[in-house]
């Protein structure tokens, strides 16, 4: 084992700990604690966390369905969970900037998938020092949505002439865990001109509690409105996709727009990387043949799509650039449900709500009691 700071505390470390982990691929309902031992430092970066809270996101439980049969072969017991915010409590040797009782937060990598369980490793690259004044749980809940919304944005900037300030955005499901990130960056990060964005009716009336002076600067109640009659066409230079409604809201896009998708269909080589080359290839190759189909079509419309999958990696300087957002009041986490990992009965619940993409508002997170 190579690791530091790990033997000083060993008497604290218990040999198993209590995880979501799943002995074949199943919906939410059917999820149960299991017994599992507790990760060992074995690689000179890797950093050992005692998880405080876990934030769950739609690619937690769609992998760990059926769903995610397709598309590659598991091993089991199967952990779940990417996002974490907890204390450190070992080191390997190569690591520095980080010691036992650090709060930090992380998104691990698929490696090291498991974060719904009271320990869990990470690497020292893809960590940050937890943001001052939230909660584990507040910290849990930003590594995955803000990671990919800003990277996404980041991506739009790159492209579009003049880049993303002053420009007009349109971010449908203002208040999902996404959502609610995009929203707050566009606003208060890359200086967009207008933000626009669809809600239910119940939802309208609290985004200006949830997202105080970054609300949107126009929402569309989507179960009553025709949402591109709403936005206008040829009016969006810049769309964030959430929701897999790429096709369907072509039409409010400006020529030499950019449309940037989490939800649609994904390269096919580049998803086979961020599950660590064990997809089937048939499958690899029907994505490779729709995501062209996709960018095919959004060319001719004038559109530049591209669809960003999930990564991990080195992503601990970006998490420390949103700590910095955060601590000056730029960003705010939206948490809405939560669940202690011993109620099991809860944790399923909540995972069902994100598994139905249905009612929820900001993240759902599980506390590790």
């Amino acid at each position: 084992m190579m690791s530091r700071n790990l033997s000083n505390m060993s008497t604290q470390i218990p040999k198993t700990m209590r995880a979501v982990a799943l002995s074949k691929y199943c919906e939410p309902s059917e999820y149960e604690l299991a017994t599992l031992p507790v990760p060992g430092i074995s690689e000179p970066d890797e950093v050992l966390i005692k998880v405080k809270a876990a934030s769950v996101n739609p690619i937690d439980v769609k992998l760990a369905s059926k769903i995610g049969k397709l598309l590659g072969n598991a091993t089991f017991p199967y952990k779940m969970g990417f996002d974490v915010a907890g204390v450190v409590v070992g080191v390997g040797s190569s690591v520095s900037n980080f010691k036992a009782g650090d709060e930090v937060y992380s998104l691990v990598s698929q490696i090291h998938r498991g974060t719904f369980a009271e320990y869990a490793l990470s690497t020292a690259d893809a960590i940050s020092i937890k943001p001052q004044g939230l909660s584990f749980g507040e910290a849990a809940s930003i590594p995955l949505v803000t990671l990919t919304a800003l990277r996404s944005f980041r991506i739009a900037d790159e492209k579009l002439t003049g880049g993303l300030k002053g420009k007009t955005v349109f971010i449908p499901a203002g208040l999902s865990g996404t959502g609610s990130s995009a929203i707050q960056l566009a606003k208060n990060v890359f200086g967009a001109g207008k933000v626009v964005t669809t809600l239910s009716a119940g939802k309208i009336e609290q985004s200006a509690e949830y997202l105080g002076h970054a609300v949107p600067d126009e929402i569309i109640d989507y179960t009553k409105e025709n949402v591109v009659r709403a936005i206008g066409k040829g009016t969006v230079d810049f769309m964030f996709d959430t929701v897999s409604s790429t096709i369907r809201a072509l039409p409010v896009m400006k020529r030499d727009s950019v449309i940037v998708s989490i939800s649609t269909v994904p390269n096919g080589a580049e998803f086979n990387k961020t599950q660590g080359g064990n997809s089937r290839m048939w499958f690899v190759y029907l994505l490779n043949v729709l995501d062209w189909l996709l960018k095919a079509w959004t060319r001719r419309k004038g559109v530049d799509y591209q669809f960003l999958s999930r990564e991990a990696g080195e992503c601990g300087e970006e998490l420390n650039l949103i700590r910095q957002w955060i601590e000056e009041g730029k960003l705010k986490p939206i948490v809405g449900r939560r669940a202690k990992l011993s109620n099991v009965e809860e944790v399923r619940s909540g995972c069902q709500q994100v598994f139905d993409a249905q009612g929820g508002v900001g993240k759902f997170v599980i506390e590790i009691d």
